[in-house]
């Protein structure tokens, strides 16, 4: 991978968002952390922030590492201007929706999955890198499926997911598109919630799907390096697997075709496609990974990342089992496997920086950052369920948190410490990109 190829630049603008990711992410973590929440007594400038960390973090992140990863395991190196293109528009996509909080008063929009600023340079912003990535992984796919096509295990079950990955990709945006087209105008909705709610419900849960096969990869990937993940699953098992979850995205936009995006009946048929379908390959791999990291002779970074963010995934799993209502449960469950899927990606990173020599930091430093993320992120999501349990609500922030109870009280005092760790897992590991990216190592590996 060399410096100035296309798979870095992929790379670069998934650590520039994550950069800004984890500056509102502090912002909206202190506006409920106790003692300090009253600092914060007006909702609207960390509703702007939690609406810019949330589209970060669950969109952009994510899709530019999936299209790193892409490059990167296919060795589509390739510095062409055709290849650059959906990179330098996914930079101009994240540059508009960072400095849209800064342009001026914004209307945050508390819906689901793609969470809005009522304003047209954010909303250019998230279609443009939308359509980047999009473009962007066109342009890998045949080279995805000549490596997937390789013949080892491994090829097939990363190459897969990563296929896999892309068609779910397209079919979130084709459900964007459908809903868009269904609904017929923003001023024809009672309020702008729930335009933007019934907008991006169906491509929302669509897109975790991307999320679930990106992360599977991942896995498959950092087995390999922590033990005997060459034969993780075999590849008949592999693509049967992938093969029953790609059926659950490719019905999806069908469901527009049956009932009208702002139902509840659409509404509903997205919750149980999610709920039966996104968590299928990600319990086999996820499985293999733990038993392979276990029995082979382990990479410290990578068997550590590795274990925490299977175990966040199963947490974040368990808790859904729990929810109830509109309570901090729900963002206690979706924070788990985000969670999960970041420091997957995050250790991943590491490992790969380090093997084409550019990550000036000793191992043990590497270790140290994926535990502090790993465990912060576990203490965030344990906080949030306690408070859930208490009957605290959602995406509500400062004083307005009414935080009246010792259980409350005690739920918030256990995720401000995890919003402290995992920030500062979080800033050690830009700093070690950012060291990593402007070092005079090795360029390429």
């Amino acid at each position: 991978m060399n410096k100035s190829s296309v798979s870095a630049a992929w790379l670069y603008a998934a650590i520039v968002s994550m950069m800004f990711m984890g500056i509102y992410a502090l912002l909206v973590g202190l506006s409920r952390t106790p003692g300090l929440n009253t600092l914060f007594p007006s909702q609207d400038f960390f509703r702007v922030a939690l609406m810019t960390h949330v589209v970060l973090s669950l969109l952009i992140w994510f899709l530019a590492f999936i299209m790193f990863l892409a490059y990167r395991v296919t060795g589509e190196s390739s510095s062409s201007t055709l290849a650059r293109i959906p990179a330098v528009g996914a930079y101009i996509g994240i540059a508009m929706i960072v400095i849209t909080p800064f342009t001026g008063p914004v209307t945050p929009i508390l819906n689901n999955y793609v969470p809005v600023l009522d304003h047209g340079l954010y909303l250019t912003g998230v279609v443009v890198f939308l359509v980047s990535a999009v473009a962007g992984w066109l342009l890998v796919a045949p080279a995805l499926w000549r490596y997937t096509r390789g013949g080892a295990p491994l090829q097939a079950l990363v190459g897969g997911s990563l296929l896999s990955a892309g068609v779910a990709l397209i079919a979130g945006v084709v459900c964007f598109a459908l809903a868009w087209s269904m609904l017929g105008g923003y001023d024809q909705m009672d309020d702008p919630k729930t335009y933007y709610e019934s907008l991006f419900w169906g491509g929302g849960h669509v897109l975790q799907f991307t999320n679930t096969f990106a992360v599977m990869a991942v896995w498959a990937l950092l087995a390999s390096m922590a033990g005997k993940g060459d034969k993780l699953i075999p590849s008949q098992v592999a693509w049967a697997i992938l093969a029953t979850m790609i059926l659950f995205v490719l019905v999806a936009p069908f469901a527009y075709f049956m009932n009208p995006a702002d139902s509840h009946e659409a509404r509903m048929f997205f919750l149980e496609l999610k709920r039966w379908g996104a968590g299928i390959g990600a319990i086999a791999v996820g499985a293999a990974a733990v038993f392979a990291a276990r029995v082979g002779g382990a990479d410290p970074v990578a068997s550590r990342g590795l274990s925490l963010s299977i175990f966040l995934y199963g947490l974040g799993g368990l808790i859904a089992l729990t929810l109830q209502g509109s309570d901090t449960r729900v963002p206690a469950h979706y924070h788990g496997v985000i969670g999960a899927v970041t420091l997957a990606f995050m250790t991943y990173a590491l490992k790969v920086t380090t093997l084409a020599g550019w990550m000036p930091v000793k191992e043990k430093w590497q270790k140290r950052q994926v535990t502090f993320y790993g465990l912060g992120q576990s203490l965030f999501v344990t906080g949030l369920f306690i408070g859930g349990l208490a009957g605290l609500p959602r995406k509500t922030f400062g004083a307005a948190q009414e935080l009246d109870s010792v259980l409350k009280k005690t739920g918030m005092g256990v995720m401000g410490i995890g919003t402290i760790l995992a920030v500062s897992g979080g800033v050690m590991f830009i700093i070690f990109m950012l060291r990593a990216f402007f070092s005079k190592g090795k360029n390429d590996a």
